[in-house]
């Protein structure tokens, strides 16, 4: 009868290893739940060299949160991980996630933990799972923690569609904006500015100033796009180099509305994210570092390597935030109560979701605002452009009449 070399946790959470003999692995495993062990993997007696890290293209984050959910589920109810991985490999939604999970799967056959294993995909799996999938590796409780990150990365995905959709309006509004001057002054106005001549009348000076814009766009418009173009690049390359990414991390930050809306984001996510990797037993340190790459922005950044540096000095983390506009007085307060009463993780959690109910009324309110100024932009910019147009119209119209 083969032999199965396994890993498990006992239920006392000790980690336990050895070999068992049985028919198959699905009865080596059977056989080890039996004896009140929570297996991590199983292999038989011959091991595979995992395969190096693969690359099909970008998976979805829908994809890795509905990953942690059946995994957890299927860890909960006793089913093996090695045999888990599988199913969630056959149930992957993409090839390129298939075999990302496949490959996973057969990293751990091959005596690796599921933490590394899925580390070995850092750009799929982020930094707060795979130390919530550590923890709960070290305590016997990964079921639920990875029911844990799948509850996480759903806050965070549905975070992100309400800034998106915040802002998709005005985005769309301002485009229309562009094209329809655009239209008016490139298709439209020539037209006028060819009846205005045939009369010879004297023009207002806004209808001045609108005929030279149409002019240069008509004659310079390779000028225009160029401009846009150098624009455009500019912004890129900032975003490539530190200093210049720093700047316009900076700007948007201290943007109206926008910027509030970024730095409501970004606090909601924050709390979020300690909250649960406290509670997770995650230490501190850890937690900070994990923290500092959820929040993209270079300011916070910085604001989580202060915090770094303090916590290794001896300080608390209410210390490190006191001192910053980016966190409001009262989450730094709340912060500072629970390290106080010693129920951090409670209260972060609390926290969390205090910020994210003021994260809700913000994006409410900038709803509220961005509406009736885009409208008032729109109809000013048309009206401008109509009100140039009419102005000799009356003028001649005037002139005539007293004449």
């Amino acid at each position: 009868m083969p032999e199965f070399a396994y890993k498990a946790r006992l239920n006392t959470g000790a980690l336990t290893s050895g070999t068992v003999a049985a028919a198959t692995a699905e009865m080596a495993a059977s056989q080890l739940r039996a004896d009140g062990k929570f297996v991590i993997h199983i292999s038989s007696g011959t091991t595979h060299r995992a395969a190096g890290p693969i690359s099909l293209g970008g998976v979805k984050r829908k994809e890795v949160i509905t990953f942690c959910h059946q995994l957890g589920v299927m860890l909960e109810t006793g089913v093996p991980i090695s045999e888990s991985l599988d199913i969630a490999a056959d149930q992957a939604g993409t090839p390129a996630f298939h075999a990302i999970v496949e490959d996973v799967a057969e990293r751990v056959r091959s005596g690796a933990d599921l933490s590394s294993s899925l580390a070995a995909y850092p750009k799929t799996f982020p930094n707060l799972m795979i130390s919530l999938v550590r923890a709960g590796e070290a305590s016997g409780r990964m079921g639920s923690m990875l029911e844990r990150v799948s509850q996480h990365l759903q806050k965070q995905d549905a975070n992100a569609h309400k800034i998106k959709g915040a802002l998709t309006y005005p985005a769309i509004m301002f485009a229309f904006v562009i094209l329809v001057t655009v239209f008016l002054l490139v298709f439209v106005l020539p037209r006028f500015a060819n009846i205005f001549a045939d009369r010879g009348a004297a023009l207002p000076t806004p209808t001045l100033a609108l005929m030279a814009i149409s002019n240069s766009l008509i004659g310079w418009w390779w000028a225009w796009v160029a401009g846009v173009v150098a624009v455009l690049g500019t912004l890129w390359v900032m975003r490539q180099v530190e200093s210049g990414r720093a700047l316009l991390d900076a700007v948007i930050l201290r943007l109206p509305v926008v910027g509030t809306l970024i730095r409501q984001v970004n606090l909601v996510r924050m709390t979020q994210t300690i909250g649960t990797l406290l509670e997770a037993g995650v230490p501190i340190l850890d937690m900070v570092d994990i923290v500092r790459h959820v929040t993209p922005n270079r300011e916070y950044q910085t604001l989580w390597a202060k915090v770094d540096d303090q916590l290794r000095k001896g300080s608390q983390l209410s210390d490190g935030l006191r001192d910053t506009w980016l966190v409001p007085r009262a989450v730094v307060q709340m912060i500072y109560s629970g390290e106080k009463s010693g129920r951090m993780g409670q209260v972060i959690n609390r926290v969390a979701e205090y910020t994210e109910d003021e994260f809700d009324t913000a994006v409410k309110n900038a709803t509220q605002y961005i509406e009736p100024v885009m409208v008032v932009t729109v109809g000013g910019i048309v009206g401008f452009v109509a009100i140039s147009l009419l102005l000799p119209i009356f003028s001649a119209s005037s002139l005539a009449s007293g004449g």
